[in-house]
């Protein structure tokens, strides 16, 4: 028996087609496949089927559903559709559901595109896009559990064709593929990727005029649709096609060696592509490490031209020296930055979006549109949350099926003198930790989802996880609270400051490490570094008030800070000063997993946060 997603639902039995029943039926098969071969329980597919007010009726409704698609699908060997606790999974393998094919088959292509075979990953991606009937999931296109999936699959599909037609440019086919991406590029006038792709072509087949013609209209509807301008992949393209650089030369046609030879023959050219037009990771890397030049504490000295990072933009760079490595323009300004994994997860404003980035394969992976508007983002337990703090709603995301689940953390209207800076999410410890610049620190179950308020008696601006604690601040007190999430109690108040008054060190940002919690005060642009054991400040290190900090980040004995003016000032353990890096553009928001570090930058005219006050 075999099941197809990449277009209507479709179930056949040989050369016989399985008719399966309408309404929630057809759409809870639908939702079983998508996670096939997992258990999905019923309260989840109660929630997707039914909505937030499901009817006294959906549990018993739900278990008839079942019921009728075992018979439906009764022909098969065994059972396909079983019962496992309070859930079920569909137990199918790549052969028989069309979507594990086409992963398989993207899989493989990319695989041998990495060992220098561009003809056989041509035809794989090629193979697994002739799986596609037309849009997924077409028959639940306004179906409201379906959205999530749809636009993931749909991103996946152009993801996969970008990295075929990439395959075919380092064949040497870029004459084949021009009308079809003209045709892409004309449905898809915001994917810089594909016009770089387009320009590529173009300039290969001796039209050089059209390829610049493309950058200067792309360049156009990104000004007028979104105000931004086009990022560092078709700003170096533009600049390689109008020095006619040599990189940009198709690759030598293909002669008949033996397979060692052609795979090894191959891999020039696949990195010639990625240099020029596909990657704009390695570009920035070449201009990040010629340009980046170590200040003396205290300086920040530019180096010769380089290519700066864009406003509005996420960057990775080495943890080490700060050496950005790649870059990915957003649409819109970033006002918060989760590292993942390979990747990192960046929420904006003014699009009201959830945006994933992957280092490894150097793409955006998600974007995901948001009902709220965000203004924190923390991975962990399970999932990615985005926090509310003026609507007092937590966003739940699950990784890899774009599921959204709203929670209420606070009913009403936020606190008086909540400001954007109050909102912070921390995920860890057996829960997820949200502040609004009320004086109750909220952890929500990320199981259960329930919600517990913890008053800690002053107004709270910034919370994070780490050294088997839950950490707060609160700028209006010049505190950092220590909470136990065994009991939920606070146990430890540090005073950041000897005496208060308007000189008063106030703490705005906060981070844990392995062996110390780093909180940085904005106005004094100081690092305090406080022992997690004997839990009373270790020290002060001094940023520099004219670099203007904005947010602090912390892994293993080390910490970083973001600066408006462009630099990045890392601090070891035992550190007395920092020793900065010039980055480019205004750092805003910073992020880290250890193995990688994370930048976001924002627009000049964007407001900048302030303290509480």
């Amino acid at each position: 028996m075999k099941f197809s997603l990449l277009g209507p639902l479709e179930v056949t039995d040989g050369e016989r087609e399985i008719t399966v029943g309408g309404g929630r039926r057809r759409a809870l098969l639908a939702l079983l496949l998508l996670h096939a071969n997992e258990v999905v329980s019923a309260e989840r597919l109660i929630d997707e089927l039914w909505g937030e007010r499901p009817t006294a009726t959906a549990t018993k409704s739900l278990h008839v559903y079942v019921s009728q698609l075992r018979k439906e699908l009764a022909s098969a060997n065994g059972s396909l559709l079983l019962t496992r606790g309070n859930g079920y999974s569909m137990e199918v393998d790549a052969d028989q559901l069309d979507l594990l094919r086409f992963e398989r088959l993207v899989d493989d292509g990319r695989r041998a595109f990495e060992e220098g075979r561009a003809d056989r990953s041509a035809q794989k991606l090629r193979d697994a896009l002739a799986l596609w009937r037309g849009p997924p999931l077409s028959d639940f296109q306004y179906e409201p559990f379906a959205q999530h999936h749809i636009a993931r699959l749909d991103e996946e599909r152009l993801t996969a064709l970008e990295a075929r037609i990439e395959a075919d440019l380092t064949c040497g086919r870029h004459a084949e593929i021009v009308g079809e991406l003209e045709d892409l590029v004309v449905h898809h006038p915001l994917r810089e990727h594909l016009r770089a792709q387009l320009m590529l072509a173009l300039y290969r087949c001796g039209r050089q005029a059209d390829a610049l013609e493309s950058y200067r209209a792309g360049r156009t509807r990104l000004s007028e649709d979104l105000g931004l301008e086009p990022g560092p992949e078709l700003r170096a393209l533009e600049a390689a096609i109008l020095a006619h650089s040599a990189e940009l030369a198709a690759p030598a046609a293909p002669r008949a060696t033996p397979a060692r030879e052609r795979a090894a023959a191959s891999r020039p050219s696949r990195r010639r592509l990625a240099l020029i037009a596909v990657s704009a990771a390695v570009l920035l890397a070449a201009a990040a490490l010629a340009a980046l030049v170590e200040d003396e504490p205290g300086s920040a000295a530019r180096a010769a031209p380089r290519l700066d990072i864009a406003r509005n933009s996420i960057a990775v760079v080495s943890p080490r020296d700060g050496a950005a490595s790649a870059m990915w323009p957003l649409y819109g300004r970033p006002t918060d930055l989760a590292a993942d994994g390979d990747g990192a997860w960046a929420v904006t404003v003014d699009t009201a979006a959830l945006t994933r980035v992957d280092a490894r394969t150097g793409t955006i992976t998600r974007s995901l549109p948001l009902s709220v508007t965000p203004g924190a983002v923390a991975v962990g337990e399970g999932a990615v949350w985005v926090a509310d703090g003026r609507a007092g709603t937590l966003v739940r995301v699950v990784p890899g099926y774009d599921e959204m689940s709203e929670i209420t953390f606070r009913r009403g209207r936020p606190p008086e003198r909540a400001g954007p800076d109050a909102t912070a999410v921390a995920a860890g410890e057996g829960g997820v930790w949200v502040t609004d610049g009320s004086e109750n620190l909220v952890r929500v179950d990320p199981q259960t989802r329930g919600r517990t308020a913890i008053d800690v008696g002053m107004p709270l601006n910034g919370v994070t996880v780490g050294a088997g604690a839950v950490w707060v601040i609160s700028g209006r007190t010049g505190n950092v609270l220590r909470i136990d999430p065994a009991t939920n109690r606070v146990t430890d108040s540090i005073a950041i400051a000897e005496r208060p008054g308007e000189d008063a060190p106030v703490p705005a940002s906060i981070a844990a490490s392995e062996g110390a919690v780093w909180v940085l005060n904005r106005n004094t642009a100081t690092v305090v570094r406080i022992d997690p054991t004997g839990r009373g400040i270790s020290g002060t290190v001094p940023i520099g008030v004219d670099r203007v900090p904005n947010e602090i980040v912390a892994a293993g004995r080390t910490a970083w800070v973001a600066n408006e003016d462009g630099t990045l000032s890392r601090i070891d353990e035992k550190a007395r000063e920092a020793r900065s890096v010039w980055v480019g553009e205004s750092l805003r928001q910073a992020a880290t997993n250890g193995a990688r570090l994370w930048v976001g930058t924002a627009s000049l005219d964007q407001q900048m946060p302030g303290g509480v006050d």
